[in-house]
């Protein structure tokens, strides 16, 4: 009983403990846990990555607290005590962004998408972590947000060393913020939450557009990219882009049809049952969610 008990305490004490993996040579990322953030969890839910060049490191997402973050940059110090020239955030959800803070003490400049400021600069920003530390209590607390140093309104070219980051600003896709990043040298883009495979992305945002999203996915497949790095997956290439598209398009064709021939939101939720897509991890947390945000942008987009 004392043995078993033992191993339950060891696996409640490291299934959220944070290792930085290296992905390929100066490629270093820390794997997030899937779920919703929790006091279990410490919202420790998404990926982040860095990217070691010969003047310093290139950040890419910030997780979501600050003790993250710091914890994050203390495992990169680690191997290598070089300073974060940039941070950058790939959209404004609170586990990518929130954490920046601790990169702009250290110095780094801030870079995002210039609706992520402007998010930032109307206090809506702030309202809206208000109403999620009230909803994953005990998580956000220490959270403070910080605007952006630098804004991409369609494209931005970083040159770190001879390192070259194409930073491209998206249409309304996962949000209205979206950023991907490329990294020339290597032929690898960083999608933030755009591309996924064998996990359900998340449709609902006020701000997301499925439709521009499908266009966005179109889009990337035109990077000549050997390697994608996503918000919560681990490495994938191209493949995920398809995988992404045809649960979006299923989803959208699914509503759309079964709207037009008359079906309320309820009879088109419980129609979904048996597809596919049922037993992909994070299905029962945003399926939903992503067919009622559809059935309402349908309306929209007549």
């Amino acid at each position: 009983m004392l043995k078993t008990l033992f191993v339950l305490l060891l696996i409640i004490s490291t299934a959220f403990s944070m290792t930085l993996k290296k992905v390929e040579e100066n490629l270093y990322m820390v794997r997030g846990n899937d779920g919703l953030p929790s006091k279990e969890n410490k919202g420790f839910i998404s990926n982040a990555y860095a990217v070691l060049t010969e003047e310093g490191w290139v950040v890419i997402d910030t997780l979501t607290t600050p003790e993250l973050s710091e914890e994050f940059l203390n495992l990169l110090k680690k191997v290598s005590n070089k300073p974060v020239i940039y941070a950058i955030v790939t959209h404004y959800h609170l586990d990518h962004w929130y954490g920046a803070k601790t990169f702009k003490d250290k110095g780094a400049k801030v870079i995002a998408h210039e609706k992520l400021k402007e998010f930032y600069d109307s206090g809506e920003a702030l309202q809206v972590l208000e109403a999620q530390k009230k909803r994953f209590k005990g998580v956000l607390d220490s959270v403070e947000l910080v605007p952006p140093d630098e804004v991409v309104k369609d494209k931005k070219v970083l040159k770190v060393g001879k390192d070259v980051f194409e930073i491209y600003a998206m249409p309304p896709a996962h949000t209205n913020s979206d950023l991907v990043i490329y990294w020339k040298n290597r032929k690898v883009l960083f999608v933030g939450d755009l591309v996924y495979i064998n996990r359900i992305p998340f449709m609902g945002d006020r701000n997301a557009s499925s439709k521009g999203w499908l266009e966005v996915l179109e889009r990337l497949k035109e990077f000549d990219a050997r390697m994608l790095l996503g918000g919560h997956n681990y490495p994938m290439n191209k493949d995920a882009i398809d995988w992404t598209y045809n649960y979006i398009k299923f989803v959208r064709d699914t509503v759309k049809k079964l709207k037009d021939e008359g079906y309320f939101i309820d009879e088109i939720k419980e129609a979904f049952k048996g597809n596919p897509y049922e037993k992909v991890k994070m299905y029962e947390v945003f399926h939903n969610t992503n067919v009622w945000k559809v059935y309402n942008e349908l309306d929209l987009e007549l």
